[in-house]
């Protein structure tokens, strides 16, 4: 009876569920804190969720499906998937809370839980006395070398950056692998890298709408900088909107094409220090919300909008978290 009563928790709109986790954690039963914990954690993927859907409707903000009547729908399955996602195995956030309430609430439990782990360890630890002093150094070796190759040298002129694709498979792939050079051109413009990312973001939609050429060559163009007269590269045109008079329309025009997203960047750089009309966005460009206001004062983009969505992109849950794992991976590549 426990067991079903605890079950139906699963469902997000079952108030029995949390009911029957608040009857059973009175006993300090482990399975009611199991509960607790994936609870917790659906409310964090929930959040995370939500988050995303605040970029994505910063950047389709114009579909017309993106309606209350839509959005109402989608966050109550929003809901559902995070809690379905923390009772299936989850982030790992659930286990971690699971064990720190097991040390609290039943240490002798906790204690007998990760006793085998524990012995695992150290049998794994151990050194058996029949192993020789070569085999040991053989077992050794490569340990040390994957250290080695975990702390390469690293310079403030020379940064390890990933692979760069055409195309990215998440909003996490996007700002992890563009992250290093938004920090070293951020850092020209002593802006901070988050505002180039999310501007960036708002351009190619999370880098699944880059611009591309006739023959699918893609153009590496990260910022929406058009190829205008005074540009003497590549150059690839496309079907865009813009804004006229307040009114949205079709338009074809001509955009920058580089080699490089590191290309993308630097001309980016250059082209807001070059440039007179972006003199008030670089001089506020250590505050992020000022420094993409000035470059919608300047004329950057048509779109009246443009500040606020960039903004939006910049607060969401998946850009800071996407952030803080690539600082966090560039910290350990430092070392």
């Amino acid at each position: 009876m426990t067991a079903m009563n605890l079950s139906d928790a699963s469902v997000f709109t079952n108030l029995n569920g949390l009911n029957a986790i608040n009857r059973v954690g009175k006993e300090d039963s482990p399975e009611a804190l199991r509960a607790v914990a994936q609870q917790f954690e659906a409310m964090f993927l929930g959040m995370m969720l939500k988050g995303m859907r605040a970029g994505e409707d910063a950047l389709f903000s114009d579909n017309f499906m993106n309606s209350n009547e839509m959005k109402f729908h989608r966050e109550n399955m929003d809901q559902q998937v995070a809690l379905h996602m923390a009772t299936s195995g989850g982030v790992g956030l659930a286990d971690a809370l699971h064990r720190q309430m097991m040390e609290r609430y039943i240490p002798d439990a906790a204690r007998t839980a990760e006793q085998p782990m524990n012995d695992d360890w150290r049998r794994r630890a151990t050194v058996e006395p029949g192993v020789t002093a070569a085999a040991n150094r053989e077992l050794q070796t490569p340990i040390a070398m994957s250290v080695r190759e975990l702390k390469p040298a690293v310079s403030a002129a020379t940064v390890k950056v990933p692979s760069a694709p055409a195309r990215f498979d998440s909003p996490a792939h996007f700002v992890e692998t563009l992250m290093p050079m938004a920090r070293k051109a951020a850092a020209q413009l002593g802006a901070d890298p988050r505002a180039l990312i999310a501007q960036a973001a708002l351009e190619t939609g999370w880098g699944q709408k880059m611009i591309t050429g006739a023959d699918g060559k893609p153009s590496y163009n990260l910022f929406g900088i058009k190829s205008g007269g005074s540009w003497s590269g590549d150059s690839v045109s496309v079907s865009t909107l813009e804004f006229r008079d307040g009114v949205m329309q079709r338009e074809n025009a001509g955009f920058r094409a580089y080699n490089s997203y590191q290309d993308s960047f630097d001309d980016y750089v250059q082209l807001l220090q070059a440039q007179p009309r972006y003199r008030q966005a670089v001089e506020h460009a250590a505050q992020p919300e000022r420094f993409v206001h000035h470059l919608q004062e300047a004329g950057y983009a048509t779109d009246p909008l443009y500040a606020d969505k960039i903004n939006r992109v910049m607060q969401s849950p998946v850009l800071n978290v996407a952030s803080y794992r690539a600082s966090s991976s560039f910290e350990v590549n430092a070392e």
